[in-house]
């Protein structure tokens, strides 16, 4: 394991009074859609997928993509950065996937530009990011133009190639008096095979579900660094699949628990969520139901139980998305959730926000005002206006709600939004190198006296598209304190980060590239902070000294220590060994005498620092 510093940035702790509630901003930035037709043949009953994603690179500004349902043409909301957003999909080349249905943005091809997939009742659509803010279709040389009934798309390296993955969830119809027995819609896996096209390899993978399924997401439910997968079935039951880490999985869906029935009925599994609720550094999910939604709490053995009524989220409505976000920036993860039956005839649309209080939830969607007023399907979260918290954009039948986070404002028309909030907070995005460029699979932890946060950045959340591929990690308005940063990278590099601080708005973490990066508060420039050191040494003092002087260090990792002396001839006058020390600031004291005993003549002396492959000579001067 290595270790890395990250620069220390100081806090200045500036309070500003908070606003209340969030704010329905949709029509001011220019997202709020036109209405859906209610068209039962191209089933606009479902609702559109949404994902959000910075996909023309400008710098941290989070642009929206909208599946046109109903007849609709998709939307590609382009970030201004001034509060606003323009659709950009018809000159971008996105706007026509006929009988869409859900979205996710990926880097399939590890270029640095986030591409785009789409499915739909019909062929799917995989649109190339050409880096000039428009995109190619390549499904079918790609070969990834799946014909079943595409829903949930999502996205890991599931083999550990460096490449991306997709898994698409397939939605067939039940069994009826009609039709006793309909053609059954098997998910499909596709393999990345690195040349810029796929092969499906469900059978041979052992992930050929064919359970009417809305979604499914990959996550690293054990700990063993390989992404597993879970399939929602709209009728039951429910699959969980686990990473044999030999492009296999087993189905240990009864033996994990997963699978149950709720009043004496197969579950009817709609849109999930992967998070660390309880903060206890392993994963849990949440499934969002016909009738009452699951928790699933990870016991850390293998096995899951439902806590969803003992904790408090056992929501009653007719769920479709869920994220776990911290909404407070306070150190633990909320949980919100969209509602909305399929004809909207049912009183419990209105969405709900639970907020974590230490493991259990109060649901306070009302007073923050996130509960929408409409037929619900999908949303995305991400920070759209670049200000340090989550925002909502929430899509529907009836047009789509954008809802500004403004609980904890900063200044008015301040550029140093890193010093006005009360909650300090950090967000992360990664580059992978030996891993998938996104990073997509990393588990991030992050440690702040005891308080202990873990993510693990998903590709496809929700309900039919995905949240942001950042990390967005608070700290309550108490933590002060800098702590550390630990990235699991899916290639199996794991890369520790010593004494960040919560200055900057966004960190860019490079794998195994000892470089970070932090992004400017104002979202378009950045500033790299050079090569991590591993250890650094300085000036000795006092200089000039009589007899005796101390060499100052520090080591950023746990390493190895020489310091040798030099006469200006380059004589060793004295060597030390300092052994294997922990990380840390340090100093040497030298007496001014030889490897005999002897007290050194006047005059310049030279000291060689060597630790951990950094190797430094300073020089210093005895005067008697």
């Amino acid at each position: 394991m290595r270790y890395c510093l990250i620069v220390f940035f100081l806090f200045f702790g500036v309070s500003v009074l908070a606003a209340s509630t969030f704010k329905d901003v949709s029509r001011t930035a220019n997202v709020y859609q036109r209405e859906t037709p209610v068209d039962t043949e191209s089933g606009a009953w479902w609702g559109p997928g949404t994902a959000a994603v910075d996909y023309d690179n400008d710098g941290c500004w989070m642009d929206i993509f909208v599946v046109g349902d109903g007849g609709l043409p998709n939307a590609l909301y382009r970030n201004n950065g001034d509060g606003t957003f323009t659709d950009v999909a018809a000159e971008a080349g996105v706007a026509n996937t006929p009988n869409g249905r859900g979205c996710v943005w990926f880097d399939y091809n590890n270029d640095g530009w986030r591409d785009l997939y789409v499915t739909c009742a019909g062929p799917n659509f995989l649109f190339e990011n050409n880096g000039d803010r428009t995109f190619t279709d390549v499904s079918e040389y790609a070969g990834v133009a799946d014909e079943k009934h595409g829903t949930g798309p999502v996205v890991a390296d599931y083999d550990h190639n460096g490449w991306l993955d997709i898994y698409i969830a397939n939605w067939g119809r039940a069994p009826s008096l009609l039709n006793p027995n309909p053609a059954p819609k098997t998910n499909v896996l596709y393999r990345n095979r690195g040349d810029g096209t796929f092969e499906e390899v469900t059978g041979s993978a052992g992930v050929a579900d064919d359970g009417i399924a809305w979604g499914a997401i990959f996550f690293d439910y054990n700990g063993d660094t390989w992404q597993d997968l879970f399939v929602a079935n709209d009728h039951g039951p429910d699959k969980l699949y686990r990473n044999l880490g030999d492009g296999t999985f087993a189905d240990v869906s009864e033996s994990s628990g997963i699978v149950t029935e709720i009043n004496g009925k197969p579950t009817g599994a709609m849109g999930l969520c992967v998070g660390d609720y309880d903060n206890d550094t392993d994963l849990d999910f949440f499934i969002t139901n016909y009738d009452a939604d699951l928790l699933w709490r990870n016991n850390g053995d293998g096995t899951f139980t439902n806590v969803a009524e003992a904790v408090g989220v056992a929501n009653e409505g007719v769920g479709w998305y869920a994220s776990f976000v911290d909404f407070d920036n306070d150190g633990w993860r909320d949980l919100y959730v969209v509602n909305g039956d399929v004809d909207g005839s049912q009183k419990t649309n209105r969405n709900r926000l639970y907020h974590n209080q230490n493991g259990q939830f109060v649901d306070r969607a009302d007073a923050l005002n996130v509960t929408v007023d409409a037929v619900a399907r999908g949303a995305t979260t991400g920070d759209f206006d670049n200000d340090g918290d989550v925002d909502f954009y929430v899509v529907s039948n009836t047009g789509n709600t954008l809802l500004q986070n403004d609980l904890d404002p900063g200044f008015p028309n301040s550029n140093h939004r890193r010093v006005q909030s009360k909650h300090r907070r950090i967000k992360i995005r990664l580059i992978g190198t030996a891993s998938n460029r996104d990073g997509i699979g990393t588990r991030v932890t992050v440690k702040v006296g005891n308080h202990v946060q873990t993510q693990e950045l998903i590709c496809g959340t929700g309900f039919l598209g995905s949240d942001s591929l950042e990390l967005e990690f608070g700290f309550g308005p108490e933590s002060y304190q800098s702590g550390s940063i630990t990235l699991a990278w899916p290639s199996g590099i794991v890369e520790t980060y010593q004494r960040f601080g919560y200055g900057a708005d966004v960190y860019i973490f490079t794998e195994a590239g000892e470089v970070v990066t932090a992004v400017e508060p104002a979202g378009k420039q950045t500033t790299t902070w050079g090569r991590i050191k591993v250890a650094e040494v300085f000036q000795n003092y006092p200089n000039p000294f009589n007899p005796e002087t101390w060499i100052p260090y520090e080591l950023f990792e746990s390493t190895d220590v020489h310091i040798s002396i030099y006469s200006q001839a380059g004589e060793l006058i004295r060597d030390f060994d300092l052994g294997h020390q922990a990380h840390g600031e340090k100093t040497l004291y030298w007496d001014g005498k030889n490897r005999d005993g002897e007290p050194v003549a006047s005059g310049i002396y030279f000291y060689q620092f060597r630790a951990g492959g950094t190797e430094s000579t300073w020089k210093m001067w005895l005067m008697k």
